[in-house]
């Protein structure tokens, strides 16, 4: 086989390339307090768009605004919540799940959270 040929057929048995926005879709997060005066459990409901993090509403409106960003390698750094009292969100994304920790400064509590794809 020709070196050319078989540089071809090797790409087409690779497979396309990787989604550079694998996380780009519907998520759901649970956050559970560990410290502070929090309730025990709260849900969020973000939208990832070409890796800019959004919050979506309870009635379903996402935010224009990006409330933070996802690295293309699952790192999440991000803040929700109201401005005055943001959650904080730190942890990675991979495949359709995710964890990590949060803290909501102004009320003095943290925990951990656990993500899934919706």
């Amino acid at each position: 086989m020709r070196p050319l040929a078989a540089a071809a057929l090797a790409c087409l048995l690779a497979g396309p390339p990787a989604a550079a926005n694998s996380f780009d879709g519907a998520w759901g997060i649970q956050v559970v307090t560990e410290r502070g005066q929090c309730d025990p459990v709260y849900r969020y409901y973000i939208v990832i768009q070409n890796n800019a993090v959004h919050v979506r509403s309870m009635m379903g409106e996402v935010s224009p605004e990006a409330a933070g960003r996802i690295n293309p390698n699952g790192r999440i750094d991000t803040r929700i919540g109201a401005p005055e009292d943001p959650v904080g969100i730190r942890g990675k994304l991979a495949g359709a799940a995710g964890a990590g920790s949060w803290t909501a400064p102004a009320r003095g509590c943290a925990g951990r959270w656990v993500a899934e794809r919706r």
